[in-house]
C-alpha cells in the first residue's frame, strides 16, 4: 500500500499531477536517489540463495483512487472522464501484468526440466514427496506457508521500524543491494540456462561483462530518475525472475502460500492495525514517500508482490496444461479489473491479491480436474466413433 502524493485529485501521471510551485519544488526533491517516490507495497523477506540475499516483494495493494476525492465538480463537467480514466488505468496495468505472466509461462515451458540450485525450496521445512499421504502433504504445506508468512511479517515490521526511526538510507541500501543481487544471481542463472538450452556460443568474459552491466543498469534505473519505460521494463524483469524461482516450490506448498499471502494482503492493507496501514499513516504524517518497489502507470500503483504471485499461479498452471494456463490467465485479469472497479467505488487503497488469486485458484482446479478430463473423455469418444465409422466394413458398405 503506497503513500499518496499531495495532489491525489488529478488523473494525470505522477509528475504531471504535481500542481503549483510548491509541488514542483517537492517533485525536484523527490527525484533525489534517497527520496524517490515509491510504494510501501513492496515489503520484502530475505532468502539465502547461494549465499546471496534476495528481497521478496510482498503484500502490495492497488492505490491512487481512479477519481479523486473532492473532484466531483470536474466529474460533473465531464461525465465520461471517470469511465475513460477507469479504462485507461485498467489497460495500463493489464499490459505489464500480462507481459510478466506470459514471460513466466515461457520460462517454465522452456526451463521446466532444469533444476534450480539454491531456490526458495531451501527455506521450506517440509520437503514434499510423491509418496506422502494427502494429510501429510496438507499439514506440511501449511507449515511451510506459515513460515513464509512469518518471514514476511517480520520483514514488514522491520521495514516499519526502520522508517519510523528515520532510517530511510538504510532501507534504500537494503533494497538496492537485494535488487542488484537478484538481477545478478537469478538473472545470470536464467541467462546461463537459456544459453545452454538454445546452444548459443558465448565465452565467460563476455557473459560476465553483459551480466554486470545488466545488473548495474537495472539498479540505476529502478532507484534513480530514468525513462519510465526502462524502469517499468526492469520492474517486470525483477518480477519474472522471482516468480519463476517460486514456481520451483512443491505443488501443495505453492497453493498454501498463495492462499496465505492473499489472506495476509487483506490483513496488512485493510485492518486498523495492519503493518502496511501503519506504515502509510506514518508516511502521511511526515508528508514524505516510503521506500519500496512499485509499478506505477496512469496514477495507479501496483506492488511487485502482486506481479510475482499472479505469475506464480500462472507458472503452476503451465506445469499442468495450456488450457489451464488460459483459464487462469483470464481469471487473474478479471480479478484485477474487479479490484480496480472497487477502487473507483470505495476511493481507498485495496489489496490486489485476494480477488485475482481467489479466482485464479478456483479456475485452476475447475479446469485441471473437471474441464480438462471431461474434454479428454469427449475427445476419446469422438476418435473412437470416427474409427468405427472409417472401419473397412463401413467402407465396403458405402462402396456398394
Amino acid at each position: 500500500m503506497d503513500s499518496g502524493g499531495s495532489c491525489e485529485d488529478r488523473h494525470a501521471p505522477l509528475m504531471d499531477s504535481l500542481c503549483g510551485t510548491e509541488q514542483v519544488e517537492q517533485a525536484s526533491r523527490l527525484l533525489e536517489p534517497g527520496r524517490q517516490s515509491a510504494a510501501s507495497d513492496f515489503s520484502s523477506h530475505i532468502v539465502a540463495a547461494q549465499a546471496i540475499e534476495l528481497t521478496q516483494p510482498r503484500s502490495s495493494s492497488i492505490r491512487e483512487p481512479l477519481a479523486a476525492s473532492g473532484g466531483g465538480d470536474t466529474a460533473s463537467e465531464n461525465g465520461s472522464e471517470p469511465a475513460s480514466d477507469l479504462f485507461a488505468q485498467v489497460d495500463s496495468l493489464i499490459k505489464p501484468v500480462s507481459a510478466t505472466m506470459l514471460l513466466v509461462v515461457g520460462l517454465v515451458g522452456v526451463l521446466n526440466s532444469s533444476p534450480v540450485s539454491g531456490s526458495f525450496s531451501n527455506m521450506m521445512v517440509y520437503e514434499e514427496k510423491e509418496e506422502d499421504s494427502t494429510s501429510t502433504k496438507l499439514a506440511g504445506s501449511v507449515e511451510n506457508a506459515a513460515i513464509f508468512i512469518a518471514l514476511i511479517v517480520g520483514v514488514t515490521t522491520l521495514l516499519f521500524l526502520l522508517y519510523k526511526f528515520h532510517c530511510t538510507k538504510l532501507i534504500y541500501a537494503w533494497l538496492i543491494t537485494s535488487v542488484g543481487m537478484l538481477l545478478a544471481s537469478f538473472g545470470g542463472l536464467v541467462a546461463y540456462m537459456l544459453i545452454v538450452h538454445l546452444d548459443i556460443a558465448m565465452d565467460s568474459v563476455s557473459g560476465t561483462f553483459l551480466l554486470w552491466n545488466f545488473a548495474a543498469v537495472g539498479v540505476r534505473v529502478v532507484f534513480w530518475p530514468s525513462p519510465p519505460i526502462l524502469k517499468q521494463t526492469y520492474l517486470v524483469i525483477v518480477s519474472v525472475l522471482l516468480a519463476w524461482s517460486l514456481t520451483k516450490l512443491p505443488d501443495w506448498t505453492t497453493w498454501s502460500i498463495l492462499a496465505a499471502v492473499s489472506v495476509w494482503d487483506l490483513i496488512a492493507v485493510l485492518t486498523p492495525h495492519g503493518p502496511l496501514k501503519g506504515l502509510v499513516e506514518e508516511s502521511q504524517r511526515r508528508n514524505e514517500p516510503i521506500p519500496g518497489l512499485v509499478y506505477e502507470a496512469d496514477d495507479v500503483k501496483l506492488g511487485l508482490g502482486d506481479f510475482v504471485f499472479y505469475s506464480v499461479l500462472i507458472g503452476r498452471a503451465m506445469l499442468h496444461d495450456v488450457t489451464t494456463v488460459v483459464t487462469c490467465f483470464v481469471a487473474i485479469l478479471m480479478g484485477l479489473g474487479t479490484t480496480l472497479l472497487l477502487l473507483a467505488i470505495y476511493q481507498k487503497a485495496l489489496p490486489a491479491l485476494p480477488i485475482s488469486i481467489g479466482l485464479g485458484m478456483v479456475f485452476y482446479f475447475l479446469t485441471a480436474y473437471l474441464v480438462t478430463p471431461m474434454v479428454e473423455m469427449l475427445n476419446e469418444q469422438v476418435f473412437s466413433s470416427d474409427s468405427e465409422t472409417l472401419s473397412p466394413d463401413s467402407h465396403l458398405v458405402f462402396s456398394t
